[in-house]
């Protein structure tokens, strides 16, 4: 056996076998070891697949779970047909109706390969097929007849066509001659036999000369007989395959018409015409791109499924050929129900073909159609999970089919790591796509697309990863891609969006010019749903140009190529999103128009939720908005330069915060009903642009703008890669010299504004915007002066994140102390302990201490408790903030183990970096610190990177000594006070005591 599972699966067949009781099957554990075999499973016909089928078996026959039977069908199918084994006999029939499909297309693979051994191995399947089917099934003449021709294939293969050549020509010798009354007779038995020999050898004489009967006789033919029927749909059939051979619209047309003539009136054979037709009717479809032909062959294909039950040998095919139609209609008119549609037909269709490759990768390509449209990583897995697989089952000798698979994985991996920052996969897909192009012909039609797929991995390492060296090598492949199918509007099109936004990266002002050469070539062959992204690049080059130029015209035909990209119709939000922001970039330009660049991102902050809120995992939502990260910062700044302070704040506030607020409701707000929560004391916001920086000072009396000149986009970058650093390298002067920078870019401009408005310096919140979020503005400052000098700091999300102001204040209610000094696989934390003591002698407490503080039990005490304190250690992840966790005894807690709508006071996270993320999703960041507020916390205290044990212990010793005497909303002052005693102590040891921060009221 292969595991521990299939053993016992093993063993409990062998006590069914000795007690003839089926119970055993469901006894206690065996679900469980069941459930481990499945994963296990390969597919193949295995002694592993023996006795998962047997169990399967016999579990159905003791629990009669319809699920338990189709498993048992799966995995013993391939016993039946690549086998010798001896299987139970009251399985026997089911098996034989699962595998006659797959049986058959084992037989037409075997034609179309010229060696033995595939039609060894048909004739193989179909005599174990015969073998167990019953003598009385409806179904064994017919399937008699399928093992005789896959016999007479053999004996082709293996040389011997006597039979077939004898009976072809005794037909040809009572040809009776046109116009005598045998001749229709006689001109049958001739196609007849011609057909089997056609069948057997693929021989294209033989073809031709039995499509020349078959047209003959269907001249003559009525749909309303079964013989007429018969011949119409032959003729048809043979003008198909013909088709295939030698692609002519002229056969194709006529296929359609005796087909159609033929495949509507009702008899056992009408499913297998219906499905033929639809067949015809989509290679129709794909030389006329005609939406009524796709939909004649979804209906045909529909009826014949309505008229099959699942045991009919078309049946997986009409799954398969279905799954096929609603995606390719899905990829015409972008309709989510054909894609389900797609989804539920594949998935039935591989059920009953399970080692069909084609279908594998059907599978994999719609699950990668769904990972687009809704940005979801667990679709985008699955889609690369089931690429891995058809890679691996590619025989290395089928360099057409590997070539395909190792392109669409390569496709698949670039997407992943666009999504994860894997550069493992990033590398693979580079790898693959290499091989891919290697492995083509110079005639293979596919080049164009494979050198556009390879040319877009490479310049994703420059988008994604800023590899320059990537950029020509990408210009060079889709160069290469436009020579070689120089009608196709894609290679033109992806060529324009290389050379535009390869520029910053080249320098080269002639890539512009080009840019616009390719851009309006792909124009010109564009179908009318690919013209807007089209557009919108040719805008962004023509603006480019502008900006190096200063030609009028230029900019002329960028705002014409916006205009016309934005009139077309069914846009997806999106497309209208980047749209929006290209126009913003336009209106900056000389003449600056304020009015039309606020508008456009007013657009575009308008459509962020659409566009975010696509899939349904909170992690992709807050990866799309991450790729967004900053929109509110340039709206605000718009607004600002428009003389609206009040619509700046709006929009900083509608782009903030988005999924926080799916959380809790909350509904969108003014700017006056922003400026009610400053009676406390004033909010200031802070954000970036690439111009400077702006703080905006939210007061009752209104927004008041201040400019931060100093404090650009690219100068925030630097300063917190050099704190990062500094942090990392304990370099303590360097972190003071970042504080230092904030407090004259930031801190001080703010105070002194304030103060100038006659504040009286005992509050002052921050809500700091995207990278501003990662600095500790609250310990900004110098040797003379600082924030902690002049005032008691808090934070928050967004402005509209205020608590409400507690009417009373209570003293502190119940505590729950989560105490992890010993982790397993973690260092030893002693001022976990002491913390445990300090909050226990000031608090009325409760503590899960080590081996206690288990997951549930946390997220069980956390619905009944006023107060909670964390003393372990934690795992910030920067990238996706919902997966950074409080490391406890046997699970983690993450954000999204968190209970939503608690009415609490106080969460304390003694642990490391509890409120540190990526600057790219700063803004919707879900990190613990945040975690806790949304789930119902007042006041929050965090930490932005870690901090000494002992130091960590003393702060919240003093905090907690505070709270005692003061109450949970004297929460800010208490840690206030604590960190600026540990500041007076060891001013020269900012790590120590810059790290805490409080948020909430």
């Amino acid at each position: 056996m292969d595991s521990r599972a299939l053993r016992e699966l093993a063993a409990c067949i062998e006590r069914v076998h000795a007690t003839d009781d089926l119970g055993h099957t469901l006894a206690d554990g065996m679900s469980d070891h069941f459930a481990d075999a499945c994963r296990e499973w390969d597919g193949e016909a295995t002694e592993s697949s023996f006795v998962l089928g047997v169990f399967s078996f016999y579990r159905y026959l003791a629990a009669h779970e319809p699920t338990d039977l189709r498993l048992a069908v799966m995995a013993l199918t391939p016993c039946l047909l690549y086998s010798e084994m001896a299987l139970p006999p009251d399985m026997l029939p089911f098996l034989a109706d699962h595998g006659v499909c797959e049986a058959e297309l084992l037989r037409r693979d075997a034609r179309d390969s010229p060696g033995p051994a595939a039609a060894a191995r048909a004739a193989f399947a179909w005599r174990r097929i015969v073998m167990a089917t019953p003598d009385d099934h409806p179904r064994r003449g017919e399937r008699e007849t399928d093992l005789l021709r896959a016999l007479r294939l053999l004996a082709a293969r293996r040389g011997d066509t006597a039979e077939l050549d004898q009976a072809v020509a005794m037909a040809r010798k009572r040809l009776a001659p046109p116009g005598r009354r045998k001749r229709f007779g006689s001109l049958l038995q001739l196609f007849l036999t011609l057909e089997e020999r056609y069948e057997a050898t693929g021989n294209v004489a033989d073809h031709e000369a039995a499509l020349q009967c078959a047209e003959e006789l269907a001249t003559s033919a009525s749909a309303g007989d079964p013989t007429g029927r018969h011949l119409l749909y032959s003729y048809g059939e043979k003008l198909y395959q013909r088709f295939l051979r030698e692609p002519s619209s002229a056969d194709l047309q006529r296929a359609i018409v005796f087909l159609r003539e033929s495949a509507w009136s009702p008899d056992p054979e009408q499913p297998t015409r219906l499905l033929v037709l639809s067949r015809v009717l989509s290679l129709g479809f794909a030389a006329t791109e005609d939406p009524a032909v796709l939909d004649e062959a979804i209906a045909a294909a529909g009826q014949a499924e309505a008229l099959v039950q699942r045991d009919h040998r078309d049946y997986p095919l009409l799954e398969w050929h279905l799954a096929l139609l609603y995606f390719h209609r899905y990829q015409q008119a972008h309709s989510a129900d054909d894609l389900d549609k797609a989804t539920a037909y594949v998935a039935e269709a591989a059920m009953c073909l399970p080692r069909e490759i084609r279908l594998t990768a059907l599978s994999a390509e719609i699950e990668f159609a769904h990972s687009r449209r809704t940005v979801d990583t667990e679709r985008l897995h699955k889609a690369l999970t089931l690429r891995e697989r058809v890679v691996r089952q590619t025989p290395a000798d089928d360099a057409y089919s590997r070539a395909e698979a190792l392109y669409q994985l390569s496709q698949v991996q670039m997407y992943w790591y666009r999504r994860t920052g894997s550069l493992g996969h990033l590398d693979e897909a580079t790898t693959n796509g290499q091989a891919a192009v290697e492995l083509l012909t110079p005639t293979d039609t596919r080049r164009s697309r494979f050198l556009c797929g390879l040319g877009h991995v490479w310049f994703t390492r420059y988008t994604c990863h800023l590899e320059r060296d990537a950029v020509p090598q990408a210009i060079h492949l889709f160069r290469s891609a436009a020579a070689t199918a120089p009608d196709d509007h894609l290679p033109h099109a992806m060529l324009a969006t290389a050379l535009w936004q390869g520029y910053e990266a080249t320098g080269d002002s002639s890539a512009l010019d080009e840019s616009v050469t390719s851009g309006e070539r792909a124009l010109e062959l564009a179908p009318a749903g690919q013209r807007a992204d089209i557009l919108l690049d040719l805008g962004a080059a023509h603006r480019l140009r502008f900006g190096r130029t200063h030609d009028a015209a230029d900019l002329h035909r960028a705002k014409a190529a916006l205009s016309e990209a934005v009139s077309l119709p069914g846009l997806p939000p999106k497309t209208r999103m980047q749209i929006a922001l290209e126009q913003a970039e336009l209106a900056s330009l000389p003449p600056v128009d304020p009015a039309e660049r606020l508008r456009a991102l007013e657009t575009a902050v308008g459509l962020l939720p659409h566009v975010a809120m696509r899939s349904k995992y909170y992690e992709d939502r807050e990866f799309v908005l991450g790729a967004h990260t900053g929109l509110g910062a340039k709206a605000a700044d718009a607004a600002v330069a428009a003389h609206r302070p009040d619509r700046a704040l709006e929009l900083l506030e509608k782009a903030r915060g988005i999924l926080a607020d799916t959380l809790r409701d909350t509904p969108d707000s003014t700017a006056r009903d922003l400026c009610r929560n400053a009676t406390r004391g004033p909010i200031v916001t802070v954000s970036a642009v690439e111009t400077g920086g702006l703080a905006l000072l939210v007061t009752p009396s209104g927004v008041h703008p201040v400019s931060l000149p100093g404090l650009t986009l690219h100068e925030a970058r630097a300063r917190h890669k050099a704190l990062q650093r500094a942090l990392a390298t304990q370099a303590r002067a360097d972190v003071l010299d970042v504080l230092g920078w904030l407090w004259h870019t930031v801190g001080r401009p703010v105070i002194e504004t304030l103060t100038a408005m006659g504040w009286n310096g005992s509050r002052l919140w921050w809500c700091p915007v995207g990278i501003l979020s990662l600095f500790p503005l609250h310990a900004a400052g110098d040797a003379d002066d600082s924030v902690m000098a002049r005032t008691v700091s808090s934070y928050l999300p967004t402005v509209r994140a205020m608590p409400a102001a507690h009417p009373t204040q209570d003293p502190p209610g119940k505590a729950l102390v989560v105490a992890m000094s010993r982790t397993p696989g973690e260092a030893f934390l002693p001022g976990a302990a002491s913390e445990v003591n300090s909050l226990t002698r000031l608090l009325d407490a409760s503590v899960l201490h080590n081996e206690q503080a288990t997951r549930d039990a946390v997220r069980s005490a956390l619905l009944h408790t006023r107060i909670v304190h964390f003393a372990c250690h934690a795992q910030a992840n920067t990238r996706e903030p919902t997966l950074s966790r409080l490391v406890l005894h046997d699970e983690p807690l993450t954000p999204r183990d968190l209970p939503v709508g608690l009415d609490a006071d106080l969460a304390y996270l003694s642990a490391c970096a509890t409120s540190d993320v990526l600057f790219i999703v700063a803004d919707e960041a879900m990190h613990m610190t945040a975690a806790f507020q949304v789930a119902g916390f007042r006041h929050v205290v965090g930490t932005l990177w870690p901090v000494n044990d002992q130091v960590a212990s003393d702060i919240a010793d003093r905090f907690y000594t505070l709270i005692a005497a003061h109450g949970t909303d004297y929460a800010a002052q208490a840690l206030h006070t604590a960190t600026a005693e540990v500041r007076r102590a060891h001013p020269d040891k900012p790590d120590l005591w810059a790290s805490h921060l409080h948020t909430g009221p």
